[in-house]
């Protein structure tokens, strides 16, 4: 008998990124097949001496092959790492590998990649826990569970990310990305196997918000090997989640489908939410020169999601109480993906891309108001206070103590619905054509795109009972709009220089319908666009990166990059119908059309990347400085009249020590990791106005506040007094605070010799987030601090807090996220091979925090930091 005790035993990489991968099949002499592990090793065993065949290959990759020669029956041969080549027909929406760096060097701007690791390591409930540790991520908190996400990048305003280009596997997710971009669809956690956070030059590609930054989320793909899956998730607050996948591969062609139902009572009173999402997704190489790719996704979201908060005194008194039981969300979203990738020759591929999405928001909120506490008994009477007041009881009330309640008429509470229905859908057709001569290369880059864009916009008002689903319309809008776009990309590259400019044209034609209106006029002769109001505008944007990869050799590689580029964010349907004459904004008339452009600005940036000491220290380090001229969209119920202009710079630093390359084992993972964010931001012009600073319910250190900052820049602040005949006088001179009941309009006016040195809102100064992770066989271990600095929430920059909790500041606050797991991975079991359990547990300290005014007068404190504690298994077979 021959002895067969070798062992052989390697790694697969990506050549692209240096990236581990996965689930790749290696074949042993075309009898031996076995996949890679999750961090793309592989072993074979009891091998004998000789000659062998090894064959590696995985869908969107081109097959490797290698010969080896074993001398002796009881060697141990490790084999170099095997780096595959992505096929020249790959389609990035189902590339699998792990980059072993925080960013990705297919992005020559400043990005940031969350990869499936940290993902699995924390267990989010919602994408919001994993954003908050990205440097340049401002997260505002709503109701805790991301449903709608509410983050800002690089100083963007956080309400509904309306400024971020939201993607899912390089596809617009936002409801309507031009017309209504607001994140009311947020791919939930489970389905993520990764994140990419662009805020360079390369956002260009994409468009339509470029400003800031793109959240690209990328999905779970088909495995190679066909497998069931199973996540079970049960904790805290009624929170359970059930995720449910089947697919694989067979020959030429990937398949699976995601099933996920996920519920939760919620952190506060009335604040349930029960999500259903399911996806089929199907890849296939259709010959040598073609591959084919589909996508389906279906959403429902049913919560018990409020607009109301809390105001300081029922904050104080109970964080988690909420008497709105009548407020209810249903959200419904359809979507689906087509891409087809075809070789034309050695150099050149066609990729055309179809997209189309519809997404459905009926949500009626019950109307409220804000009373004085003391009168909470007469006007709610006995009944609701016993059963949704229940924690005024024995309470004593101050002259500044206020609740928010429902609104009473007739001695009912009435709700109101806002209703929604978004479609849009597009196609895509990019060109991609590569040279090669010697040191030089060039990538050429041509994308020309069709997308159009429908919203109706309805309100219906209830005044029979909280409850009723039915009434009057109150509000029938519906807008269209119609993007031609095109860009042009050409990375030169010559030795380690990589120089590589983009140019994007965009062309926008939108229309608004007031049915309401129209429906009233006598004249209307059944013209289509009969009583429509039209604007359009078309947008050149330039921009260009330069990479330098300053040091490479086998222990280092870094690189230095800049970029400069133009931004732009879109005019939505709120506030792109408007008339905008030497930079002053006013209301259409038959005089003045419609004619608002979109904002712009100049960003640049510098930075230093790369790993020192074969990847024991692994960082990005980042100088941004955003110039942005048009600025119109302040915030919540705040615009500038008179256009603004806005600087935001910052430092953005992120840094991964792997301390287990110490140990020079592979058996050991001990990994510290950073991030930190400096940032400001000012005012540099342009005339404000606040509709809710003068309608909120001010205390006497408010008052106080307000009536300094007016004396302190006088020149700053247009104050006008009620006058004779409703006609409004302007005031000049110092004022006191006897006199703030008197102010009946105040404009607010930004520039030199008038406000100076104002903050922009929800611009923390410095976010600071410290990690660590260890892993060692089965065992995971983790943990993460996050602290986020005071931050102001509106452009007045005030420190006291409103009585009804509008206006005012964000104290400091930190959360502490930890987390354990184990894995029977190397179990011999093939039932328990594929089996994990763990525990995390979410700000597990408890401390609650006030996280945002998101909605300013109509909500007040949204609170943070209740702590969720979860169990789960996960099962693979």
């Amino acid at each position: 008998m021959i002895s067969q005790n070798a062992i052989l035993k390697g790694k697969v990489s990506s050549k692209e990124n240096n990236g581990e991968m996965p689930f790749v099949a290696v074949v042993l002499n075309e009898k031996q097949m076995i996949y890679t592990d999750s961090k793309g090793n592989y072993t074979f065993t009891k091998l004998p001496a000789g000659k062998h065949n090894l064959v590696f290959q995985i869908l969107g990759y081109d097959k490797f092959e290698q010969e080896i020669n074993i001398q002796t029956d009881s060697e141990l041969v490790t084999l170099p790492v095997i780096q595959l080549l992505p096929s020249s027909i790959q389609i990035a929406e189902v590339i699998v590998n792990i980059p072993n760096t925080s960013y990705s060097s297919k992005f020559e701007g400043s990005n940031i990649v969350v990869s499936s690791k940290e993902i699995e390591l924390t267990k989010p409930i919602g994408t919001e826990e994993v954003l908050k540790k990205v440097s340049g991520v401002n997260v505002s908190g709503d109701m805790g569970i991301s449903n709608r996400l509410n983050v800002g990048i690089r100083g963007s305003y956080p309400r509904r990310a309306a400024n971020i280009l939201l993607m899912e596997d390089g596809t617009p997710i936002a409801p309507a990305p031009y017309l209504g971009p607001e994140a009311y669809y947020n791919p939930p956690s489970d389905r993520l196997d990764g994140i990419e956070i662009l805020k360079g030059a390369d956002i260009l590609m994409y468009g339509s918000n470029t400003m800031y930054g793109a959240i690209n989320y990328i999905t779970k793909k088909p495995p190679v090997k066909p497998t069931l899956g199973l996540n079970i998730t049960a904790g805290e607050n009624g929170y359970h989640s059930e995720y449910l996948t089947y697919g694989g591969t067979w020959n030429k062609l990937g398949a699976e489908l995601q099933v996920l139902n996920k519920s939760i009572d919620g952190f506060q009173d009335n604040s349930s939410s029960d999500i259903f999402n399911t996806s089929l997704k199907l890849y296939s190489e259709l010959s040598k020169k073609s591959s084919f790719y589909v996508k389906l996704n279906y959403h429902q979201e049913n919560s018990k999601a409020s607009y109301s908060a809390l105001t300081p005194f029922s904050y104080k008194k109970d964080p988690r109480q909420n008497p709105f039981d009548a407020d209810d969300l249903l959200t419904k979203r359809y979507a689906v993906d087509l891409i087809h990738n075809y070789q034309i020759s050695d150099n050149m591929i066609l990729s055309s891309k179809v997209y189309a999405s519809q997404f459905q928001r009926d949500w009626w909120r019950q109307e409220n108001t804000v009373i004085s506490a003391s009168l909470a008994t007469n006007y709610l009477k006995e009944d609701i206070i016993s059963n949704r007041f229940t924690y005024l009881n024995g309470a004593t009330f101050g002259p500044d103590d206020y609740i928010r309640v429902g609104k009473i008429a007739n001695g009912k509470e009435s709700a109101l619905a806002r209703n929604r229905i978004f479609k849009f859908g597009g196609v895509q057709e990019t060109f991609k054509y590569n040279i090669e001569k010697n040191s030089f290369k060039m990538n050429l880059e041509v994308v020309a795109k069709i997308h159009a864009e429908g919203f109706n916009n309805m309100e219906i008002k209830n005044d029979s009972s909280r409850f009723a689903r039915s009434g009057t319309i109150v509000k029938d809008q519906y807008f269209e709009l119609y993007s031609y776009s095109g860009v042009i990309k050409d990375k030169f590259s010559y030795g380690r220089v990589y120089f590589t400019p983009y140019l994007r044209y965009e062309t926008v034609e939108m229309r608004s319908f007031d049915k309401l209106a129209i429906s009233k006029m006598p004249a209307n002769n059944g013209d289509r666009n009969y009583g429509s109001l039209y604007t359009n505008y078309s947008s050149l944007i330039p921009g260009a990166s330069v990479v330098f990869n300053f040091m490479k050799n086998e222990k280092n590689d870094l690189s230095l990059y800049t970029g400069i580029y133009k931004g732009y964010t879109a005019p939505t349907a709120e506030v792109g119908f408007l008339n905008v004459e030497d930079g002053k904004v006013s209301a259409v008339t038959a005089n003045k059309p419609a004619n608002r452009t979109p904002e712009t600005s100049i960003n640049y940036e510098i930075g230093l990347r790369g790993e020192i000491y074969k990847s024991l220290l692994g960082t990005q380090l980042t100088y941004f400085n955003n110039n942005i001229q048009n600025f119109y969209s302040a915030g919540r119920n705040e615009a500038f009249q008179t256009l603004g202009a806005v600087n935001i710079s910052g430092i953005e630093s992120t840094v991964l020590l792997n301390l287990h390359k110490l140990l020079n084992t592979e058996k050991h993972s001990l990994v510290l990791s950073f991030s930190g964010t400096y940032m400001q931001g000012k005012v540099l012009s342009g005339k404000l106005s606040d509709s809710d600073v003068l309608k909120a319910k001010h205390t006497s250190q408010t008052k106080e506040e307000l009536i300094s900052k007016i004396n302190a820049e006088r020149e700053g602040y247009h104050v006008y007094f009620a006058g004779l005949g409703g006609k409004d006088s302007l005031v000049n001179g110092s004022l006191s605070v006897s006199d703030f009941s008197k102010i009946k309009r105040l404009d607010i006016d930004f520039g030199d010799g008038k406000i100076a040195n104002n903050s922009i809102p929800y611009l923390p100064p410095y976010i600071l987030n410290v990690g660590f992770s260890y892993g060692f066989k089965g065992i995971s271990i983790g943990a993460n601090v996050n602290f986020v600095a005071k931050q102001f929430t509106d452009y007045l920059n005030f420190n006291n807090e409103t009585a009804e909790g509008a206006i005012g500041s964000l104290d400091s606050f930190k959360t502490i996220d930890a987390n354990l797991a184990y894995s029977f991975e190397g179990s011999k079991n093939k039932y328990l091979k594929g089996f994990t359990l763990f525990i995390a547990g979410k700000n597990i300290t408890n401390e609650v925090y006030k996280a945002s005014r998101l909605h300013r007068l109509s909500s007040g404190i949204m609170p943070g930091g209740f702590r969720q504690m979860n169990a789960g298994l996960k099962f693979r077979f």
